[in-house]
């Protein structure tokens, strides 16, 4: 006869007996090794091949021998909104009746009403002055953070320049200072104009320069800077994306928010030196003219930062007596990885989701992954 025992991972809410919390919680229940059938290659005394019954007569469970086994959900990743509130964030947005400000605000609403369980937002906004001044960030990542994120961006006043690279190095030093063991961690950057405030780069002979009024740097935009600091920090921002990447691990994903046509080069330069260029898309950064296009923006970004690969504490010994369920729906095993789960290596103590299965784990809503162990087969 068949006999199963039944571990859980948790997505989200509680299943029977199983605890944890929006599914990032390590779950241990009784799994049992089976000591007198043979595993999934059928190599066995039998002369046809199959697994023999161990429990013809239906008493107990001979040849069992339970023990803990762990289940390691993927802790979920790390992200810094790390958002320009320069000056200009005030002009009319492409959305009728809102300033970009305002576009961004309510996409950023959307965006974390949907996954503030799945993903550990934090914000920077820059300048932290009317001028070029940076700080740290005003929300640290964490679970749950839509409303005190969405607190501070009702409350920020736009104004002053563009200082990018020193914005992406605050939020990579609070990431790597504060990092939790095993979360992946990403930037992401939503910007409306080229980044400046640079005061070492020298003006002369000739920068771009990130003004077109008169009063601030140059009569002919985009031409000579009267200022280093109001020239284009194109090389140094750079040089900060990079560095976060090969020093610290940490992806930035770019956001161009309207207004940035002009600096179309130098945003896809950024988002390949990120590492995360947007596939399929016109631009290698995420452009975002208007409110849906930032909340489709957002959307696609976190969810291609929610991971659908699963730990185990050690392989199972029988590998292919094992069903997984997603809301108790049975989930194939897929040897292809393109549509249901397979083990992803060949210790076989981790699992991944592939297709539709991974896609309805990474929709922000919660779920119950759950999977049984067959302990003898008929």
């Amino acid at each position: 006869m068949k006999r199963v025992f039944q571990f859980c991972w948790l997505f989200g809410l509680l299943a029977g007996a199983c605890t944890g919390v929006s599914g990032m919680t390590a779950v241990t229940n009784n799994v049992n090794n089976v000591n007198n059938i043979n595993n999934a290659n059928n190599t066995n005394n039998n002369p046809d091949g199959t697994v023999p019954d161990i429990n013809q007569d239906g008493d107990g469970m001979v040849g069992c021998d339970p023990k803990n086994f762990t289940l390691k959900a993927s802790p979920p990743a790390e992200v810094y909104l790390v958002i320009d509130r320069s000056g200009s964030m005030l002009e009319p947005g492409a959305t009728p009746g809102m300033t970009r400000w305002a576009e961004v605000i309510a996409a950023m609403d959307t965006a974390l009403t949907q996954f503030e369980n799945s993903v550990r937002f934090g914000v920077v906004l820059y300048p932290a002055n009317e001028e070029c001044a940076t700080a740290g960030p005003l929300v640290p990542v964490n679970l749950n953070n839509r409303d005190e994120i969405l607190f501070e961006l009702n409350q920020a006043n736009p104004a002053g320049g563009t200082p990018t690279a020193a914005a992406l190095r605050n939020a990579a030093a609070s990431l790597v200072d504060f990092q939790t063991p095993g979360s992946p961690q990403f930037i992401v950057l939503a910007t409306d104009g080229g980044p400046n405030c640079n005061y070492i780069l020298n003006p002369s002979p000739v920068c771009g320069c990130t003004y077109s009024a008169a009063e601030y740097c140059c009569t002919n935009y985009p031409g000579a800077c009267f200022f280093g600091s109001n020239c284009l920090d194109d090389g140094n921002t750079l040089d900060v994306i990079s560095a976060n990447r090969s020093l610290y691990g940490i992806d930035t994903f770019v956001i161009g928010l309207s207004g940035t046509n002009a600096y179309r080069d130098l945003l896809n330069a950024m988002a390949v030196t990120g590492g995360r260029a947007q596939v399929g898309g016109s631009t290698d950064y995420y452009s975002a003219e208007n409110e849906t296009e930032l909340s489709a923006a957002l959307q696609s970004i976190a969810v291609s930062v929610i991971s659908c690969s699963i730990e185990l504490d050690e392989a199972p010994l029988y590998p292919n007596f094992v069903h997984v369920y997603i809301d108790g729906a049975e989930v194939a095993r897929d040897g292809t990885k393109t549509d249901g789960w397979d083990y992803s290596d060949a210790q076989l103590t981790s699992i991944e989701l592939y297709g539709p299965q991974c896609d309805l784990l990474r929709d922000g809503e919660q779920h119950n992954l759950t999977a049984t162990f067959a302990c003898t087969v008929d």
